[in-house]
């Protein structure tokens, strides 16, 4: 016999109010382990496919989870852009909500974020940079949010100059439905912004 499943809380009993879970501390990057003397493996080749495309296109996209197929109206999807540069999260959100027609709410820190986010309705996407100020990871951002039983599945975009292929393998490990390095084509932003909404 299966066992029943738990209650579903309505819509105003979300709890989303993120005292104490976006601890700064908590999100700054883990320093760096020590070097082991043993010899550095090589990175695997299959994971250095579209290198020479970043450098030549100037964007690489890597989708880690399919969205299920859906009709998406613009006007009542709400994105939520979070970078430190005013000049990025002006003109990006320029371009989603005047050319596309999407809601967009702006951040720039962990603060802003947060009461975005607490905002209704909740947003559709996240687009997220990896650097924030007072030395907070993105990366830690994206954990927290797919450790949050209200927004785990809450597809989250990460937009950063961070493009190594450490930085990429650990936003695809932790969880990121796409990964864009900076600078970025408004194609592959809009293509990517479609992708994982599942339109």
């Amino acid at each position: 016999m299966q066992s029943p499943l738990p209650p579903a809380f309505p819509p105003e009993e979300i709890d989303l109010d993120f005292t104490g879970v976006f601890n700064l501390k908590d999100l700054r990057p883990e320093p760096p382990p020590l070097p082991k003397p043993a010899k550095p493996r090589p990175i695997p080749k299959e994971f250095m496919i579209g290198a020479k495309t970043l450098l030549k296109n100037n964007y690489f996209v890597n989708m880690t989870r399919p969205r299920p197929t859906r009709v998406v109206d613009p006007a009542k999807t709400t994105i939520l852009l979070v970078d430190d540069d005013t000049t990025t999260r002006n003109v990006l959100g320029m371009i989603l909500s005047r050319s596309e027609g999407y809601q967009i709410r702006l951040a720039s820190d962990v603060n802003t974020f947060v009461l975005a986010l607490q905002k209704r309705p909740l947003p559709d996407v996240v687009i997220l940079d990896v650097e924030l100020p007072g030395k907070v990871s993105g990366f830690k951002i994206l954990a927290k949010i797919r450790a949050h039983p209200s927004i785990r599945n809450l597809p989250v975009i990460i937009f950063s100059g961070h493009a190594e292929p450490a930085d990429l393998q650990q936003g695809i490990a932790l969880g990121a439905d796409a990964y864009l390095s900076k600078p970025a084509k408004v194609e592959a932003i809009l293509a990517s912004v479609k992708a994982v909404l599942g339109g």
